[in-house]
């Protein structure tokens, strides 16, 4: 009896364990706890440097092992340093402190000093801010650097200095950024902001439809900015809103027209990462002299993404005879499964729908509305039929949801390569989804990749297409306008790609806003998000490191260099086969479980009958 009891126990423990994995893989696989990594003068450069036991060598190194929202920690010593360390001490990539000890179990700065060899001195109170010793030669003359370091170091103090802009794009150069058939309008470095932050993140925009003004509203590590880009050269911090810190902030914009008033009234709706910040409602009615919290919505205490649907994404109105809803994803409920809020109220969101069945974790979002004859495919055969799309990490999932009330699942799908399903958007004839996978680059080694799929049958899509970049650069967000794709591309900066055929993709236009350190490797800095839907033509680009640039599309350069980019990826050796899933959410999760329960049934079988056969 003791030992059928020790049994059900473990396996109560064994499944409960699965559950959680489950659960928490899914919420926490791309935004959640992040690993620190560890530089010590007794370090090999070697690995991810996660275990301060196995520590890195050089700051460079473990840089370059470094996702968004992970620290390093620099044990005491003398560090001589030169090329990207200079770069990666001085800019905000990644959080870097030193004054650990050798076993990285204290922190004191004092006590445990780690220098810095080969910076010069007018850094000393940067450095010093993030646990660093400043060290010059006996004479205190400043170190002399090479050549190589001092024109990196020149065009680094340049790009975050002041404001830029205008240069035109001319034989492949704009100011100090590469580019092809893209202007730079202008530029504002993160210390231009009054919040002082160091580092942004995602962006959007809108018109105002009172007065035809443009606007940027941009996430920072420590607040929302506001800026005024109506005049491209010439844009102006309207204000910000304080907000926790966090490397995660999404926003989207609604506008409509208040007959009492006689005006349009606009709010910003902005999610973070940051526990307990829930949803920031921002008052954009009385731009542009200012701008106002109007309200924070606390049904949820985080979220990854915010996502508007039946709205125009140039000034955020409703389509029309279309109501507007707003879709949070990847919360801290349920999952991080979609919950949709009606808007009636713009400022008091009332939630409508939570956890319908056959969702998981949702990472990003679009939606558009159908009226054609795959209405069919439609629960009831709605027409129109409002169909929402999700990327949950690993399937491209198709809902109906015309009808809030039987939200319906009618697809689920999955692609070659799947690493992690990030986002993406829908063409402008709606007859393609063109998916952003954040993790293929890096993982498989190849180089930028978008995946177009087709789905003229919403039950069965299928991947029709494949454009490869000429950089490994990461992409990240993307949206269509005409039959252009916009993408932000971390190290790369912009790329603007013609998807008019979604079978052959072809490049047309980049701009590198990551110029400084130059390579375009697969690594989470650079452009975080893009926003090409002003009506001016200007497109907003957002980077973590360098801040807001606001570029314009020339297409004066002719035809893009060696720009045949509609070949396969190379096939990773051994080719990942497509990952299943019934649903949305994590695969392995799935598997765990799935093993735990096969695992379980097992063990309650076989113990049950060797105990009878014992007694």
């Amino acid at each position: 009896m003791k030992m059928s009891i020790v049994i059900k126990s473990n396996i109560l423990i064994l499944v409960f364990f699965s559950l959680f994995l489950f659960k928490s893989n899914s919420v926490f696989a791309h935004s959640g706890a992040h690993p620190v990594r560890f530089v010590s003068t007794n370090g090999i450069d070697d690995g991810v440097c996660n275990k301060s036991t196995a520590p890195c060598k050089t700051i460079a190194y473990a840089v370059n092992q470094s996702s968004k929202g992970d620290k390093i920690h620099v044990a005491e010593g003398k560090y001589q340093v030169e090329g990207l360390d200079i770069f990666f001490l001085l800019s905000d990539m990644v959080e870097l402190k030193g004054g650990y000890s050798n076993n990285f179990k204290t922190f004191d700065k004092s006590k445990h000093l780690t220098t810095i060899v080969g910076i010069p001195s007018s850094y000393r109170e940067k450095l010093a801010k993030r646990g660093f010793n400043l060290l010059q030669d006996s004479k205190d003359i400043d170190i002399k650097l090479s050549i190589q370091d001092q024109k990196m170091l020149n065009t680094y103090q340049k790009i975050t200095s002041k404001i830029e802009g205008p240069a035109e794009c001319i034989n492949g150069m704009a100011a100090t950024y590469e580019c092809h058939n893209i202007d730079l309008q202008s530029h504002i470095p993160l210390n231009e902001f009054s919040s002082s932050p160091n580092s942004a993140n995602d962006i959007w925009g809108f018109v105002d439809l009172n007065n035809q003004k443009e606007y940027a509203i941009m996430g920072l590590r420590n607040a929302t900015v506001v800026v005024d880009v109506s005049n491209p050269n010439d844009p102006i911090e309207i204000g910000s809103i304080a907000g926790l810190s966090s490397t995660w902030r999404d926003i989207k914009v609604y506008q409509y027209f208040d007959s009492a008033e006689s005006k349009y009234k606009a709010y910003a709706y902005v999610t973070t990462e940051a526990n307990t910040q829930g949803m920031q409602i921002l008052d954009l009615t009385d731009l542009p002299n200012q701008v106002t919290l109007a309200s924070t919505v606390s049904e949820f205490s985080t979220a990854h993404n915010v996502y508007l649907s039946n709205v125009s994404y140039a000034d955020g109105v409703a389509l029309s005879g279309l109501t507007p809803y707003l879709y949070v994803e990847g919360s801290n409920k349920d999952g991080g499964s979609f919950r949709v809020f009606n808007l009636i109220d713009p400022i008091n969101p009332q939630l409508e729908v939570a956890n319908p069945p056959g969702a998981g974790y949702v990472h990003d979002a679009t939606s558009l509305v159908i009226s054609d004859n795959r209405t069919s495919d439609c629960l009831n055969g709605h027409n129109p039929c409002e169909i929402f799309i999700d990327f949950n990490e690993n399937t491209v999932d198709i809902w109906d949801m015309t009808d809030l009330s039987q939200p319906t699942q009618l697809s689920s799908t999955s692609y070659a390569g799947a690493r992690y399903t990030h986002s993406g958007w829908w063409s402008e004839d709606k007859m393609t989804i063109f998916i952003q996978d954040e993790f293929d680059e890096r993982d498989l080694g190849v180089n930028t990749t978008l995946r177009a799929l087709d789905i003229s049958d919403l039950k069965n899509p299928q991947v029709v297409g494949t454009y490869i970049g000429q950089t490994s650069a990461i992409d990240h967000n993307g949206f269509t306008l005409g039959s252009y794709y916009y993408m932000s591309t971390y190290r790369r900066g912009l790329s603007v790609i013609d998807v008019s055929n979604p079978r052959d993709m072809r490049d047309v236009a980049f701009f590198d806003t990551f110029s400084i350190p130059s390579e375009n490797t697969a690594n989470f800095n650079g452009a975080w998000g893009t926003y090409p839907y002003l009506p001016s033509g200007n497109i907003l680009v957002s980077d973590i490191e360098y801040g807001l640039f606001v570029l314009k599309l020339n297409e004066n350069d002719g035809a893009f260099p060696n720009s045949d980019s509609s070949e396969p990826p190379p096939t990773p050796n051994p080719a990942p086969e497509p990952k299943s899933s019934s649903g949305s959410g994590s695969f392995s999760s799935y598997l765990l479980l799935l093993l735990a329960i096969l695992l379980a049934t097992n063990l309650i079988t076989g113990r049950q009958v060797r105990h009878v056969k014992r007694d």
